[in-house]
């Protein structure tokens, strides 16, 4: 029986090893840029903070600097999604932001060599490259690693090859990210910022040009030279031409009003409105004219505009975590007694990430033991307790920094470098339920043309409220000096935490009203969605036929 039960497991994982594990040649190259990628983002971008105000700047001036970084970054996202999608490729993406990536690290090698007398514009036109290329990473890279899985058998035309083709390149993709991250733990972790910067242009450099060597082993996907955002700006750009018209036009002129109705976007309905003074031929071709089915695509994708509007604060309190949590760490007992002289602050990175992670996960294998399809309330209850962790964080790091203040004024001492381990925790356990969440309920809501953009605008949308943090800072300036000793960081904990509160009750006013519409497909619909589509289409051959039939008269 033992015997059995062990060949059993054994045939399980065997096929597990053939479904998730496959090499081609072209894997190495791309996995080394990944590494070198991972050990930048762990080993410099995340405590950057740090070195621009040990070496350079005030403390509000470089949180706020870092901010406005981390939110071009997310607004960089989804333009470099469209541009691969429609006019790159990925490769092309990939080759651009690499070498965007590369100059800007060595213009950040270089300001910080030269800090006394270089200007400040320097840094910040390294900060917009290094931006471009963390974006190229998040979204380039990773549909080029994708691509390779694509060989012939496996063309990912069906959702299942799809699916393997996505679970094949997470197992490449994370093997490579947690190799850079172990290097980031071990490797220069006391490095000057003059030694890091430039370091990391040169790995850059070297894995780039290894990169390059695999050209001839890789596989290529052609730009689709209309992007599934196009279909946003045409929808927009007729229903903008069209405001004049009435929606009474709707229904007597083309066949059926769109079957999603969103009142705050029935304006966009009169893109789909046929225009009797031009023909069906002048209209599509000046852009005048969409289909039903554009514009409830594009009514699907503007829905979610109110809900991630709620996400903006949880950026807020992201972009916190990235630079005031890091800059704590500066100003507590790093050590761990007489076994660890110096804990590099990555180590508190590694927390989150991990944190993050394993939450990601453990929600996923539960929720595909419960049920293989997950409802929609389902995802909207889990970004809901992520965003109910936000002011439990605030209110965690607002106590933890002010007895640190109390302890080095009065007691003269400084506390140990872990009792920040419960916020970088909370922090990840917050990102761990939301990022996915939101991700998920965006496959869910819009339609399949747009599921590609699903990690961007999940991206966009959580990262965007970083820029929330420059007014933030300048609103309570008074709150901030250049030594955090002498700051009101707590204070500031204590607000934020207000906000976000305040933040959670919007949500829960909000998230509601995308469950409304939640229930089974019904056949019947389905068969009556489909006839209504056949009908317009009939009727627009019938229009152009009479049109014709016109102009031979």
């Amino acid at each position: 029986m033992k015997n059995i039960i062990i060949a059993r497991w054994l045939e399980k994982i065997n096929q597990a090893a053939k479904y998730y594990l496959v090499f081609y040649k072209s894997i190495p190259f791309i996995s080394v840029l990944i590494l070198v990628h991972s050990w930048i983002e762990y080993g410099v971008i995340a405590a950057i903070i740090t070195h621009l105000t040990d070496d350079w700047l005030h403390l509000p001036k470089a949180a706020s600097i870092v901010n406005v970084h981390d939110g071009v970054t997310a607004v960089f996202v989804p333009v470099v999604a469209y541009a691969s999608d429609a006019y790159l490729g990925p490769f092309t993406a990939v080759v651009c932001t690499n070498v965007a990536f590369i100059f800007g690290l060595g213009l950040l090698f270089f300001s910080a060599w030269r800090l006394k007398t270089i200007e400040l514009q320097l840094l910040y036109i390294a900060l917009l490259l290094i931006a471009l290329g963390r974006a190229g990473r998040d979204i380039s890279l990773k549909e080029f690693l994708a691509d390779q899985f694509r060989k012939e058998g496996h063309s990912g035309h069906s959702e299942l090859d799809e699916e393997r083709i996505q679970s094949r390149r997470k197992v490449w993709w994370r093997s490579s990210y947690i190799l850079g991250i172990g290097v980031s733990v071990f490797v220069l972790t006391k490095a000057s910022w003059v030694k890091l910067s430039n370091i990391a242009t040169i790995a850059l450099a070297v894995a780039f040009t290894i990169f390059i060597g695999g050209i001839p082993f890789f596989e290529y996907k052609k730009p689709t030279k209309s992007g599934s955002l196009n279909k946003v700006v045409r929808v927009l750009y007729a229903a903008i031409l069209k405001r004049h018209l009435s929606h009474n036009n709707l229904s007597s002129e083309n066949d059926h009003p769109p079957i999603l109705h969103v009142p705050m976007l029935s304006w966009l309905d009169k893109a789909s409105i046929v225009e009797p003074s031009l023909s069906l031929e002048e209209q599509e071709k000046k852009a005048r004219l969409c289909t039903v089915e554009e514009v409830q695509e594009v009514k699907l994708l503007l829905k979610m505009i109110p809900l991630w509007t709620t996400f903006l604060v949880y950026g807020l309190l992201q972009a916190t975590g990235n630079t005031f949590f890091f800059e704590q760490v500066g100003y507590m007992d790093n050590s761990l007694g007489k076994l660890v002289h110096h804990i590099p602050i990555i180590t508190f990175v590694i927390i989150k990430s991990a944190t993050s992670f394993i939450v990601t996960r453990f929600c996923d294998l539960f929720l595909f033991l419960t049920n293989n399809e997950i409802p929609r309330h389902v995802m909207l209850i889990r970004i809901g307790i992520g965003m109910a962790i936000s002011p439990l964080c605030c209110v965690i790091a607002w106590r933890i920094e002010d007895y640190r203040k109390h302890q080095s004024s009065k007691m003269d001492i400084s506390i140990s470098v872990f009792w920040l381990v419960p916020q970088f925790f909370l922090l990840g356990f917050m990102e761990g339920l939301v990022f996915a969440g939101l991700e998920e309920f965006f496959y869910a809501q819009v339609p399949k043309s747009m599921k590609l953009y699903g990690p961007s605008f999940t991206q966009f949308a959580l990262s965007i409220g970083n820029f929330l943090g420059l007014p933030l800072i300048l609103i309570f300036r008074g709150l901030f000096t250049d030594d955090l000793d002498t700051s009101k960081l707590g204070e500031y904990y204590a607000i934020l935490g207000c906000v976000c509160f305040v933040n959670l009750v919007f949500y829960c006013y909000v998230a509601p009203s995308y469950v409304k519409g939640e229930r089974p497909p019904d056949p019947e619909v389905e068969e009556l969605i489909e006839q209504m589509k056949a009908g317009e289409e009939l009727a627009r051959e019938e229009r152009s036929q009479i049109e014709l039939s016109g102009g031979n008269m």
